[in-house]
């Protein structure tokens, strides 16, 4: 399912297991899971690195686009919608990138 918000994520690297880094032909690759955490008055995400089975290394956070907009701006009541400028332009019927 595609989202139309844009999230922003911050990540420490340092704090990255790098066992669980994998090289193939197409690129080196890194496992995360995006938990929503909306009991938090900071942060609307977190990012964690993905674990079979069991709770990985908490790697950073993230807020949807319009709410770092927001914050830039100093608005605080509701999100601002995404600038032409930052939206995706793909061909039509073409999903955004994963990234």
């Amino acid at each position: 399912m595609a989202y139309s918000e844009k999230i922003t994520f911050e990540i420490n690297l340092d704090k990255v297991d790098k066992n669980a880094v994998r090289s193939a032909s197409n690129g080196t690759w890194l496992k995360m899971t995006i938990v929503p955490t909306p009991d938090n008055k900071y942060n609307e995400y977190l990012i964690s690195q993905y674990v079979k089975g069991g709770q990985g290394e908490i790697l950073g956070n993230g807020n949807d686009l319009n709410t770092v907009l927001s914050k830039i701006s100093g608005g605080g009541g509701g999100s601002q919608p995404v600038p032409t400028s930052m939206q995706w332009e793909g061909k039509k019927g073409e999903e955004p990138l994963p990234f």
